[in-house]
């Protein structure tokens, strides 16, 4: 407690410090003496004693003060510190003999005095600021590497802030040195966690940034509102210091992160997506010791798909993807790092090799399948359309139907806010592949519980909006937004696929499920957040230029068509639709009708023929 007091007391009182230092030079000065004279000083001398004893602790401590070493951090000293200390004590002495020359020692200490006065008073001092700087430090290595540590204010001091605070005074392999920590909590206050001080509150973040020459700002409480870390991010902006942050708190109660895993502050941050609550029991005992099939498993979703369903302990779990460097991504990221990664298996294949895709379905006898293949681009398939309905529709015809003659428990299309009231190809096709599930979930004789997920934008996956603007700012811009006022819903990877995991658990078989995805964001809006968060101005720096929509973009997206209606689940975060009486369609006859028209690849023809089985499909016609 006294060390703490103390500790507290000399960093935050300036006067202090001063004090103490005063007293350390007074003793210093007097067993010098007492070491010249074998302790038993002459009257003489020691009235020479008191009456210099003043000017040469204020001659000290004026030049202690001139090379800084009352105005730093006592907690921090460095080498570099300790020759500061050193040569102001040897000034101030080498003083002294020139004053004694000058005056051939009349009035002056001896000039032994004045050589174990140097070395005592350098002693003490230097003895001191190492007791603070292992008070407050678990080793002394920094001591010869603090040139290249970096000093950083950890904003959280809760548990997160807690751990990241000890990992990174334990592991000076992060060069990173907790200098104090924010929290806006006012019974942590003046605390010290870990041995670093809880400073303030976290709207003093410049001052106390300021006051320990901080080089960078951590975020450590996850679970703040995203108005919050947008605060925190223009602070450290103001104060010219780079913000990164902890993992998601998802992704270190999963394991796939460490809390010294930091990352730059990103979109996922600031638009303030709320962590989802999941019923985890439902999901294990959907999935764990079942053998779990994902189609296009090197996606952004697929991918989440994979590490999200280890975590449940199925028996065996299969990979597919077209993509062979997917694939091998996914193997080095994901199952390498996985304990469970025994159990999975990954196949290099394209869905439209369909006698292959049965011969490994057959071989592996899936329990449960997600399917996440497809062409999702809206731009590129809006000029392909028939590898969109080969891929996204035809595909998936064949894989259902599979799925059925095998008896798989489940089956999980993954599907898309813009298979509502679609506008474009890759919409449309999707929506084809909603209608091919209905119906084979009503087929005579199917076992399978067949259910569709519809979700929107993922931030962070390939193509996403978020990926391309930070490629454009590497360019030094401009950041192209379509439209002042076009709008999308953004989602995480991680809590898109919680939900889909969430829905899978609800369906009794041709349900389609829709995520809610909160409130939809402008474009212009994370673009401009984007260029600040870079560290650039709008206008300035980086300029934001419309380009207009591109075909088949929708100036808004939609969450229900007119005639559908959201329903409660058991979930707050999941919706079911009231599905509309749809005119009986045989899928088998969209199938022949588009084989036939997609060997002409007339893109015009293909848009009328699907719009003739989903009239609510809105098509460009060129």
């Amino acid at each position: 407690m006294i060390a703490h007091s103390l500790l507290r007391f000399f960093k935050l009182h300036r006067l202090g410090l001063i004090l103490l230092y005063a007293s350390l030079l007074g003793c210093s000065y007097f067993v010098a003496f007492q070491l010249r004279f074998d302790f038993n000083v002459p009257e003489s001398f020691a009235l020479d004693m008191i009456h210099t004893v003043w000017w040469v602790v204020g001659l000290k401590l004026a030049l202690l003060i001139a090379f800084g070493q009352v105005d730093c951090v006592i907690a921090y000293f460095r080498l570099s510190d300790a020759f500061q200390l050193f040569t102001s004590l040897l000034v101030s002495s080498g003083f002294f003999v020139i004053l004694w020359y000058v005056y051939a020692g009349a009035g002056m200490p001896p000039r032994a005095v004045i050589l174990s006065d140097l070395l005592l008073s350098a002693c003490l001092l230097i003895a001191f600021r190492v007791a603070m700087r292992v008070r407050t430090s678990s080793s002394l290595n920094d001591w010869f590497h603090g040139d290249n540590v970096s000093n950083v204010i950890i904003v959280g001091a809760g548990e997160v802030g807690a751990g990241i605070c000890s990992e990174l005074k334990n592991k000076l392999r992060f060069k990173m040195r907790p200098v104090a920590l924010l929290d806006d909590d006012v019974s942590k206050m003046g605390r010290y966690v870990h041995g670093v001080l809880v400073a303030g509150s976290v709207d003093q973040l410049t001052a106390v940034a300021k006051q320990y020459q901080a080089d960078k700002i951590v975020v450590a409480f996850p679970s703040a509102s995203a108005r919050r870390i947008r605060e925190v991010v223009k602070m450290a902006r103001e104060a010219q210091l780079p913000v990164e942050s902890v993992p998601a708190i998802t992704d270190l109660l999963s394991g796939r992160a460490k809390i010294t895993q930091l990352h730059p502050i990103d979109m996922e941050d600031l638009l303030g997506r709320k962590k989802v609550d999941l019923n985890s029991a439902q999901i294990q005992s959907m999935l764990s010791g079942k053998r779990v099939m994902i189609t296009g498993a090197g996606g952004s979703i697929g991918r989440e798909l994979v590490a999200q369903v280890l975590a449940y302990a199925p028996d065996a779990l299969l990979c597919l993807d077209q993509a062979e460097i997917a694939i091998f991504d996914l193997k080095q990221e994901i199952l390498q790092l996985c304990d469970t990664k025994d159990i999975a298996q990954t196949y290099v294949l394209n869905i439209n090799q369909s006698d292959e895709l049965r011969t490994v379905c057959a071989d592996f006898k899936p329990e449960i399948i997600f399917h996440a293949a497809a062409h999702k681009h809206v731009s590129l398939m809006e000029f392909q359309p028939a590898e969109a309905l080969r891929n996204n529709f035809l595909a998936t015809v064949r894989l259902i139907r599979m799925a059925s003659d095998l008896n798989v428990e489940r089956f999980i299309f993954i599907s898309t806010d813009k298979a509502i009231n679609p506008s474009s190809v890759m919409g449309a096709s999707k929506r084809l592949g909603e209608l091919a599930l209905l119906e084979q979930q009503k087929s005579p004789g199917n076992q399978t519980r067949f259910m569709s997920v519809r979700f929107g934008n993922v931030l962070g996956s390939s193509g996403s909006v978020t990926e391309i603007f930070k490629q454009q700012i590497k360019k030094g811009g401009p950041l192209t937004v379509t439209d002042p006022e076009a709008k999308r819903f953004f989602m995480t990877v991680q809590e898109a696929v919680g939900l889909v995991l969430q829905s899978a658990t609800q369906g009794q078989g041709g349900e389609i499920f829709v995520l809610n995805m909160g409130d939809s964001v402008k474009i212009i809006d994370i673009a401009r957040q984007m260029i600040a968060l870079s560290g650039y101005q709008e206008g300035e720096d980086i300029e934001i230029r419309f380009t207009g929509l591109i075909p088949g973009e929708k100036l808004h997206e939609e969450i229900q068509h007119f005639s559908e209606a959201l329903q409660p689940t058991r979930h707050p975060r999941v919706l079911r639709l009231g599905v509309r009486n749809e005119a009986t369609i045989s899928i088998d006859s969209i199938c022949a009708e588009l084989e036939i028209v997609l060997l002409s690849n007339n893109i015009a023809d293909i848009k009328r023929t699907i719009r003739r089985y989903v009239p609510e499909y809105t098509p460009v016609l060129q």
